[in-house]
């Protein structure tokens, strides 16, 4: 018999996490599950083998516990994703007077000494907040960080990561025509607040213009955070996909918050109701111009949740649960595509709708369905418990 051939593997957790292992081509798929169940949760003994399952994320298809690795056509540096195992509901032999409920007489005999209580109420058509673009921002932060957090550990890691870079160093060092910031600078303007237009606006001197036309609410941390900008690319060398990544989301940030634009019609309300105008433009900016939150803010409520719109989503929060749950999405987090596409989305979120549309497009129909879905939930439950 010929020695059994070596392999080394990298198995997938439900969070995100990997862990590389050593197999042979005889080992069977539950050994691999044990182990890998092993490394993920030794502090857990209660996690069965059984209730989880392995897929193969390039073949997009379920291992049979029984089979070996060479059954299975498992190759060198393979990813296989462990995620729980859904339990086949169960079905009991029901005969037709099972499913029979009491008729109308028997419901009103049963009923006759209840005391009247008040006529159920109609209940009105539920107010869902849409808030579109904070929900969609933060959802895109969470995927792309663990996109990032499973790439940094793949065999191309290197590759992805100096594709981010130059990314990052494009926003960073671009090329700024000296023409463009003569004509803008003649009609006024100071050369840093043209830099910085034409950096906003990726060297779009008609929009730039626009901006430095509009830009009078200017705060006195934008050119903190235009100067930090600057810096962003320095000191790449050590720097792996995650940090990389990390580095352009806080680049975003600080970009939107030099490119922010009060909505007006909020403006003009929050004016009529005394507060001042700077003021009510540095509330509009914390809550992204939700005129609701910007009051509370205004009013002294400066709860966290009102404006934390550029991080990730918190690991208890049930629409990361789904989320992050759902099959379909893990398998996403393992193609550098769709973080390059989550990444552009952050970037210029006004390209939200022609991106759906994209080659990837189903994915996200299907990431904002999810987060939907749960959210009309908890909407629903809270809205019962509270009427």
């Amino acid at each position: 018999m010929s020695k059994p051939e070596q392999l080394s593997i990298n198995i997938i957790s439900p969070e995100g996490k990997i862990k590389s292992i050593n197999v042979t081509s005889d080992m069977t798929i539950n050994k691999i599950k044990n182990t890998g169940l092993k490394h993920f949760y030794s502090d857990n003994a209660s996690r069965n083998s059984a209730n989880y399952r392995l897929i193969h994320t390039s073949k997009f298809t379920e291992l049979t516990d029984s089979n070996s690795v060479s059954d299975e056509k498992i190759s060198q540096n393979d990813e296989l994703l462990l995620i729980k195992s859904r339990r086949a509901p169960s079905i009991k032999e029901l005969s037709q007077e099972n499913f029979k409920g009491p008729n109308e007489e028997l419901i009103l005999q049963a009923t006759k000494d209840l005391p009247i209580r008040n006529p159920p109420k109609r209940i009105s058509s539920l107010y869902c907040p849409a808030e579109f673009q904070n929900d969609l921002r933060k959802i895109l932060i969470t995927l792309a960080k663990a996109s990032a957090r499973i790439m940094t550990y793949s065999p191309d890691a290197d590759r992805y990561c100096e594709v981010l870079k130059q990314k990052l160093e494009a926003r960073c060092k671009p090329h700024i025509d000296p023409n463009a910031v003569k004509t803008l600078t003649e009609m006024g303007y100071s050369d840093r607040s043209v830099i910085k237009a034409l950096r906003l606006k990726k060297l779009n001197m008609m929009e730039a213009l626009d901006w430095l036309t509009d830009h009078q609410y200017g705060s006195d941390d934008e050119d903190e955070d235009f100067m930090t900008s600057e810096k962003e690319c320095e000191d790449l060398k050590d720097e792996n996909v995650l940090s990389v990544v990390e580095r352009l989301l806080d680049s975003y940030k600080r970009f939107r918050k030099m490119d922010f634009k009060p909505n007006v019609p909020a403006f003009e309300i929050l004016s009529e109701m005394g507060f001042e105008e700077k003021s009510i433009i540095k509330a509009l900016k914390i809550t992204g111009n939700n005129r609701t939150n910007a009051c509370e803010w205004l009013l002294g409520e400066r709860n966290e949740c009102l404006h934390d719109i550029d991080k990730e989503l918190d690991p208890d929060n049930p629409i990361y649960k789904a989320i992050m749950n759902d099959p379909r999405i893990q398998l996403s987090l393992t193609n550098p595509n769709m973080l390059l596409l989550y990444l552009s989305m952050l970037e210029s979120p006004v390209l939200t709708d022609s991106r759906i549309r994209d080659p990837e497009g189903p994915i996200l129909d299907h990431i904002i369905v999810t987060c939907y879905a749960e959210k009309h939930a908890l909407h629903m439950k809270q809205y019962l418990i509270d009427a």
